[in-house]
């Protein structure tokens, strides 16, 4: 709605913001009422690729990703634990 210009200002997650034409991104909530969301994996104890799904995992919270993850607006971090 921003962007078709039908409202001035919006309040959604930053990753919607910076992947959408023609709005900006103004800033982030200041810190003491910013709110995120945590995301949780889990691999089922009857999975057939727990290797993959392991692997996975890894990736997703290792070096390698958190470029990725901060360019798409998120926070990268790990309570990651076998």
């Amino acid at each position: 709605m921003v962007a078709k210009g039908e409202i001035e200002l919006g309040l959604i997650v930053i990753t919607q913001i910076i992947t959408t034409p023609g709005v900006e991104l103004v800033g982030p909530f200041p810190p003491e009422i910013q709110s995120y969301t945590a995301f949780a994996a889990g691999i089922s104890a009857d999975s057939k690729q727990q290797a993959a799904a392991q692997a996975l995992i890894e990736f997703l919270t290792g070096p390698v990703a958190a470029p990725v993850i901060k360019a798409q607006g998120m926070e990268p971090g790990s309570t990651y634990s076998k």
